[in-house]
């Protein structure tokens, strides 16, 4: 009887292990917590661009995970349903920089969910030497399936591809209107994070991730 028992447990792991239902419920796809985490990317140009965990910090009232890419940092925040992102945007008039947008947004709905979709919409009315600046930002994103992705880094089960869209205006009698929209794809693999993403000809891949302070 102990036999058996023991022989369903393992059985019961074993397919734990190996079912995806299981493994997708259960992994960590945005794995930005732990300090020295590090993720290594390259594009068909070989440019390389290198993103780091450094550690956290306070940004609008919010524990931000500060994530160095290419030696900038980067403000990101895992809680209230949303993986969401800092955005700081200044414009360059006349040799001079203006913010035009200083908020958290939205990125992704987690946990992820087959066919989840999402919207974040921002809009707000500036003073730009005494004249209006109207600012839209909407950015949408859907979860359109799973995978298996094949890269240098390695084969990664049960990554989640999301499609992206974002929007982005500009109305000022004073720089004129400007609008700016793209379309791009990630795909995240479960307690690994971001492993590809595509933007017209831009096609990042992961070529190497661990951790810096495990000397992984």
């Amino acid at each position: 009887m102990r036999r058996l028992l023991i022989f369903i447990i393992l059985l019961f792991q074993f397919c734990s292990y190996e079912n995806p239902y299981i493994a997708r419920i259960k992994g960590d796809y945005f794995p930005i917590d732990k300090m020295g985490n590090f993720w290594k990317f390259r594009n068909k140009n070989d440019s390389e661009k290198y993103l780091e965990v450094k550690g956290t910090k306070v940004i609008d009232g919010r524990e931000a995970v500060i994530l160095e890419e290419n030696y900038e940092e980067t403000y990101w925040y895992k809680g209230e349903g949303f993986l969401s992102r800092f955005r700081d945007i200044e414009i360059n008039f006349n040799g001079e920089l203006f913010h035009v947008e200083k908020r958290w947004q939205h990125y992704i709905e987690v946990p992820i969910v087959k066919g989840n979709f999402w919207a974040d919409f921002w809009e707000d009315t500036l003073s730009f030497y005494n004249q209006p600046l109207y600012k839209t930002d909407n950015l949408s994103g859907i979860v359109e399936g799973f995978e298996t992705i094949k890269i240098e880094a390695g084969t990664f089960k049960n990554c989640y591809r999301i499609k992206f869209h974002l929007v982005e205006e500009i109305s000022s009698i004073i720089t004129g209107d400007s609008i700016s929209e793209k379309t791009y794809y990630e795909w995240y693999a479960p307690d690994v994070g971001l492993v590809k993403s595509t933007e017209d000809d831009e096609n990042w891949e992961l070529i190497d991730y661990g951790n810096k302070e495990e000397g992984e």
